[in-house]
């Protein structure tokens, strides 16, 4: 089928698998939605304008929060409190780094290489997290997981999941100063400027690319904040909705276009794969997703990067 603003021709179910696979990794690990959507628009899909992906991306990763916070919220594993800080510094670092984006990268030829660059950074992240030196150096969000995960076992046996929430996120302490949380039987504690500045920061470089900028706040939160896995996404992907459309916006205010009748297969899968992620997260180690996630970061970086330079010296196109 042929789509005339993005001006590629590409097979809807294919947008749809790819859309529900992005949509799945998104909602269940809060991170690489974005960059999993630029890779289809660019290698998979075709399209040449980076002004269309950029904004293209950055809707996909709004839908999926809508889908997913909601189950999250119900489950308590989201962080509200820190969800907004992190909402409140992206929104100022989005317009920048959008305006910054849209006057400085917007062919391809510039783009694609960032684009790979930061697409390595968070390869290269997922493969530290997979070592076990950095799985044991983490012994609260360890017994945290450990609990959470046997709890999940319990009900799921007996037939009583919608008890899960009683393991939840739950606040002992909060406000614009220091907040303290108990999760999974683990007591946290956290100073709200920190997810302040954290979302100021990244949103200047996820607007920048069009992507979500999930890559960047999981590792920060769950390593340097020290929250487990189980709520760092959906605390992650309820900000990303706020600080997305901001970028969006001023995408579109700065004259980009999208191509809406492409977007529309693609949200299909987003739905989709979205309403699966919560779903299926509780059963799937987050241990395999990142793997696999680590492996085709690792190859489509490595392909925007030294795609070029490996096809001239050895012929063999990435």
């Amino acid at each position: 089928m042929y789509f005339s603003v993005a001006d590629v021709t590409v097979s809807p179910v294919l947008l749809i698998l790819w859309s529900i696979v992005t949509g799945y990794v998104f909602s269940s690990v809060g991170a690489a939605g974005g960059i999993l959507g630029g890779i289809g628009h660019i290698s998979i899909f075709g399209i040449k304008n980076a002004n269309i992906v950029k904004p293209m991306n950055q809707i996909l990763t709004t839908v999926s929060p809508v889908i997913s916070s909601p189950m999250y919220i119900r489950e308590k594993r989201l962080v509200i409190q820190v969800s907004i800080a992190l909402a409140v510094g992206g929104i100022v670092g989005a317009l920048l780094g959008s305006w910054l984006s849209h006057s400085f990268l917007s062919d391809m030829g510039s783009y694609k290489p960032f684009f790979g660059l930061v697409t390595y950074i968070v390869a290269a992240r997922l493969w530290y997290e997979l070592t076990p030196g950095f799985r044991n150096g983490q012994a609260k969000v360890k017994e945290a997981t450990k609990t959470f995960e046997a709890k999940v076992k319990e009900l799921k046996a007996s037939g009583r999941m919608s008890e899960i929430k009683n393991i939840g996120v739950n606040f002992i302490e909060s406000g614009l100063g220091n907040n303290k949380f108990t999760f999974a039987g683990q007591t946290f504690e956290y100073k709200t400027v920190v997810p302040f500045l954290a979302g100021f920061v990244v949103a200047i470089i996820s607007s920048s690319m069009g992507v979500g900028g999930g890559f960047l706040l999981v590792p920060f939160i769950s390593s340097f904040m020290g929250f487990p896995m189980y709520i760092v996404a959906g605390t992650v992907a309820l900000s990303i909705l706020i600080t997305s459309l901001a970028s969006i916006a001023n995408y579109m205010q700065l004259g980009s276009t999208v191509d809406y009748n492409m977007l529309a297969f693609e949200l299909v899968g987003i739905v989709i794969g979205s309403y699966l992620g919560p779903k299926l997260s509780k059963h799937v180690k987050a241990i395999y997703l990142k793997g696999l996630l680590a492996v085709i970061l690792t190859y489509s970086g490595t392909q925007y990067v030294f795609g070029k330079l490996i096809f001239q010296l050895t012929g063999f196109k990435m």
